[in-house]
């Protein structure tokens, strides 16, 4: 039975019992922030088994798309897949127990023949219902196995939703595949039982705490394995040999040129790229673009992963399009998305494999650097120890401590020369394929810590005695044993960080060399990046002030009425400033205010915070910010403009009615673009972030390419028709399971309460845009003005960005443009409509002027290089330029510095120069001379030191600065010094 027969055979066997049979979900679940990618059936029927939303029909069944991020290291063996389908059919409140066991009987006995007699059943362990009716429909009591809630007890999908006991399926291959355990069974880990079938029995609900309460209905939920079944059918241990996986694995052969099946090696490596390229062309057709977080992190890892595999293969060029070209043909048929996206997911795979391409090679040379210093050091290892034992036992028998003190030296000289030896073996004789340059890079890394052992080492061995030389020398031979075996945490990620080679890849690459990963070392440098980042990016609420930990206090919530009204009354319950607490607050004073009750909607969501006042009997405050303490404490931020405000006196909170206006205007207007996007763009643009301002906002959202002129001018026609509509913008509050079930858009990422806030444009049938949000609108689209779009561009990879203005500001910028068009057209004397062509005549005549002065410019710099090449000098054998020229500027002296370079193609050049009363340096050291010890950066630093200053740069390019114009050629002279103590 082929995998189409099967799908279909399923769907048939439910429809024919009355269930509805209902399309795959997307593999981005519909404003579920809980779940990062659809991973079961049941995930779209979520809501309906919660009781939030009313489901199409009380039985369903379907085929559904999935993907689990938990097997991605283990794809590559013959069973774990990451994307796969799922077939399942589900009762929302209608039967239970007994028809779901019945059925799925049916199915396999009649439906898929599979023998009775190789076939298991588990169920919960105290579910005695489900036993019963096992053995009614005729399974035998020694075939029916209890577990507990490890084995038979499923969900929730994602953090919180439903769960319950759950009875599976089994398929035996045989003792021969067993473990040979007496305890084996489908709960064994070996490889004789397979679960092909998951019966879950909903009748729980599970909160963010583990805490369970019973469901309004009982419902069952049902996953059967689609890939494991088909290898079932088609009598096979794996689905790689399935005819789902045939015509993609015979494409990878044909790009590699290799047989599937001649080697187990290259086999897995087929394996990987053919499951990677299939699971990226289901991600990408379904709107996720490669990125660095959440979801987009989960596609770049996996065709970074295939891309490697690939390159392990012989594959240099981009090959993963071509086997998702194989993988739309084959199920395209099934799933329409793929052939509708099929020039989207070609034209992201193609980007992302080029973008790697760069990352992988240079990682995987300065990796393969590493990893054959190490080899080298455990060919040497054992000589080592063997000496420096010797030299211990030597020292435990020396009584003078002058000859105790040599033998501490040779000891320590022996455990750093097996290091320095290695990384001057690389960097002069690199392994095949590997550049001098990414050969030495490798060996540093690796050597700099290793240096930190031995520094270690000594130091210890300095300060030993007799009598504990011996066991200090062991120690520390343990430990270079130690690094010689891992490739450390802070390798790693020097390697992610600076090249983006991925952690897993690096694992990956040195446990086919022998060696070990210090993942966990990795994680931890991850997490002080984290750290640094949240430093960085913490939120200021002023230089020098600090806020009050208002929790501390145990105040109430502050109840927010800035939906229905814009000032109301109500309490002052703290003042403070700058971390103290105040009951009075006077006239100048910078101040924090809580309220109990305010109309001030507070920064969230992007859009930013209302201003206004706050206006007692004696005094009022202007109201500057407003921010949130925890979830629920309303802080207003501001500076008290006259007399005093007292704790616990009545005021009036009033939002500056104007600018709130404002912000609305454009909050709805994001609304409006992110509709006009997915229009014109696809339905795979999401938001990724915004900002609303009153007088601008921008709108941050997905899509790989750049928005074309004609799509910007599209969208903001749309946008601008759907203003001239004056559609209603409706509001009120649902259960969030209600909002999603309707069709809402929610953001993934945000934690969303059980019950939100929604905004509707346009009618209730067929809005222009339904959106979970909890900003301030306006009430009708007319009331925006007019739409213009500022600006589109990239903020990162599959990350584009558009700022735009609405309202009285979009009145402001045409009326700017158009005063600046006049200007320009008085200037040039022409009317404004002849201005382009005037220009145009303008630009023409000074770019042939550029040209001339560039080509002059150009003739000056080779003469002054072909001036200096008779100062070049020979130093060891290195050719060494140290000169001044009369440059003015950073540009001329680095265009003087590469015409130098072409010319010598192998040299250590510093060029000096006098500009801003000061003396500035330049230093290039061509790339085989870095792989001899030499460095830029370092150069430079000296030199800059010289005459005052600093400097640095990289091992290719470094540049400085000094104080002290007078020492400039003296600190030129001691460039050739510095090239003789190096070489």
């Amino acid at each position: 039975m082929t995998g189409d027969e099967l799908r279909e055979k399923f769907l048939l066997f439910f429809e024919q019992r009355g269930h509805t049979r209902v399309p795959s979900s997307s593999l981005v679940p519909l404003g579920d922030p809980t779940l990062l990618l659809t991973s079961a059936g049941m995930v779209q029927f979520k809501p309906y088994f919660t009781g939030e939303a009313v489901a199409p029909a009380p039985r369903l069944a379907s085929c559904q798309k999935c993907f689990r991020t938990t097997d991605i290291e283990s794809v590559g063996n013959l069973k774990h897949l990451t994307f796969f389908e799922m077939l399942g059919n589900f009762s929302i409140g209608d039967y239970f127990k007994k028809e779901a066991i019945a059925w799925a009987w049916e199915f396999v006995l009649d439906w898929l023949k599979l023998p009775q007699e190789k076939l298991w059943v588990t169920i919960f362990l105290d579910d005695d219902e489900s036993f019963s009716h096992w053995q009614e429909i005729g399974v035998a009591t020694d075939r029916i196995l209890r577990f507990g809630e490890k084995d038979n007890f499923w969900g929730p999908a994602g953090e919180t939703g439903p769960c319950g006991p759950c009875s599976e399926i089994h398929y035996d291959f045989g003792e021969e595949y067993g473990c040979g355990s007496p305890d084996c069974s489908p709960a064994c880990a070996c490889e004789r039982f397979l679960e092909i079938w998951n019966l879950v029995f909903t009748e729980y609900y599970q909160d963010a705490e583990g805490k369970r309460t019973p469901l309004p209905r009982k419902n069952i939920d049902t996953g059967m394995g689609f890939e494991r079944t088909v290898a079932v059918l088609q009598g096979i241990r794996s689905p790689y040999d399935t005819d789902l996986f045939a015509p993609i694995i015979k494409k990878v052969s044909e790009l590699v040129g290799r047989t599937y099946g001649e080697d187990e090696h290259t086999d897995r490596a087929m394996r990987v790229v053919a499951e990677h390229s299939r699971a990226a062309t289901f991600l990408i057709a379904d709107g996720v673009r490669p990125s660095n977080e959440g979801r987009g992190y989960v596609l770049r890892r996996i065709l970074r992963r295939a891309a490697m595999f690939g390159k392990t293969m012989g594959l240099e060029k981009p090959f993963v399009c071509h086997v998702a070209d194989v993988v739309i043909a084959k199920m395209g048929h099934i799933y329409p998305e793929l052939v509708r996206n099929h020039d989207t997911v070609i034209r992201v795979i193609e980007t992302e494999e080029a973008r790697f391409a760069e990352t992988l090679g240079i990682g995987l040379l300065i990796l393969r650097g590493i990893i054959s210093l190490k080899q080298e050091a455990q060919k040497g290892i054992a000589d080592l120890e063997k000496n420096i034992k010797f030299y211990a036992t030597e020292a435990a028998l020396v009584s003078d401590e002058n000859q105790l003190s040599e033998l501490k030296k040779t000891i320590t000289k022996s455990f750093l020369s097996s290091y320095s030896s290695g990384l001057a073996q690389l960097a002069f004789m690199p392994p095949s394929g590997m550049s001098r340059g990414a050969s030495a890079l490798g060996a540093q890394q690796a050597c700099s810590e290793v240096y930190k052992i031995v520094d270690d080492i000594e130091n210890k061995i300095e300060y030993s005695t007799q009598i504990d030389i011996r066991e200090t020398v062991e120690a520390g031979i343990q430990e270079l044993y130690n690094n010689i075996r891992t490739i450390s945490g802070p390798q790693i990620f020097e390697l992610y960080d600076t090249y983006g080679f991925p952690a897993e890849l690096a694992t990956e690459v040195a446990a086919e060399n022998g060696l070990k990963a210090d993942i966990e070392g990795f994680e931890k440098e991850m997490e002080q990046q984290r750290e640094r980042a949240r430093s960085a990016h913490k939120f200021v609420l002023g230089e020098g002030t600090a806020m009050v930990d208002y929790a501390a206090l145990d105040l109430p919530s502050t109840e927010f009425v800035g939906y229905r009204e814009t000032h109301c009354k109500a309490k002052v319950l703290v003042l403070s400033d700058d971390g103290g607490i105040y009951e009075v607050a006077h006239e100048g004073q910078r101040v924090d205010v809580v309220l109990d009750r305010t109309p001030f909607y507070a920064e969230k969501g992007g859009q930013m915070g209302d201003t206004g006042e706050i206006a007692g009997g004696n005094g009022r405050i202007a109201v500057e910010d407003v921010i949130w303490f925890g979830a629920d404490i309303v802080v207003h931020r501001g500076t008290v403009m006259q007399g005093v405000i007292n704790v616990g006196e009545q005021v009036t909170a009033a939002v500056d009615l104007s600018r709130r206006l404002d912000v609305a205007r454009n909050h709805t207007a994001t609304h409006l673009l992110h509709a006009a996007l997915r229009q014109v763009l696809g339905d795979d643009v999401h938001q990724a972030g915004s900002l609303v301002a009153p007088d601008h906002f921008r709108f941050d959202f997905s899509q790989e390419a750049p928005v074309l002129k004609e799509e910007l001018s599209q969208i903001q026609q749309i946008v601008n028709e759907n203003i001239r509509r004056n559609l209603a913008v409706t509001k009120k509050e649902m259960p969030y399971a209600r909002a999603v079930a309707e069709g809402a858009v929610a953001l993934f990422g945000e934690k969303y309460g059980d019950v939100v806030r929604v905004v509707r444009v346009g009618g209730v049938k067929s809005p222009v845009s339904f959106e979970v949000c909890g900003g301030t609108h306006i009430n009708r689209t007319g009331d925006i003005g007019f739409f213009h779009i500022i600006s589109e561009g990239s903020i990162g990879s599959g990350m584009r960005r558009i700022e735009a203005v609405t309202g009285s500001g979009a009145e402001a910028l045409i009326e700017e443009r158009v005063s600046t068009l006049e200007n320009v057209a008085h200037q040039l004397q022409v009317p404004a409509e002849d201005v382009q062509g005037r220009l145009d005549a303008v630009l023409k005549e000074l770019d042939a002027e550029r040209k001339r002065a560039v080509a002059l410019e150009l003739r000056l710099f080779r003469e002054m290089a072909e001036s200096l090449l008779a100062q070049v000098e020979s130093i060891d054998g290195v050719s060494v330029l140290a000169a001044s020229v009369p440059a003015s500027n950073n540009d001329v002296l680095r265009h003087t510095g590469d015409i130098l370079r072409e010319r010598l193609g192998s040299a250590v050049i510093v060029l000096g120069a006098v500009w801003a009363d000061k003396p500035n340096f330049l230093a290039m050291v061509t790339a085989d001379l870095v792989a001899r010890g030499l460095n830029a950066g370092e150069i430079v630093k000296e030199v800059a030191r010289e005459a005052g200053g600093s400097g640095g740069g990289r091992p290719q390019l470094g540049q400085g600065g000094g104080k002290e114009k007078g020492r400039m050629e003296q600190a030129l002279r001691l460039v050739a010094k510095l090239v003789r103590d190096r070489v």
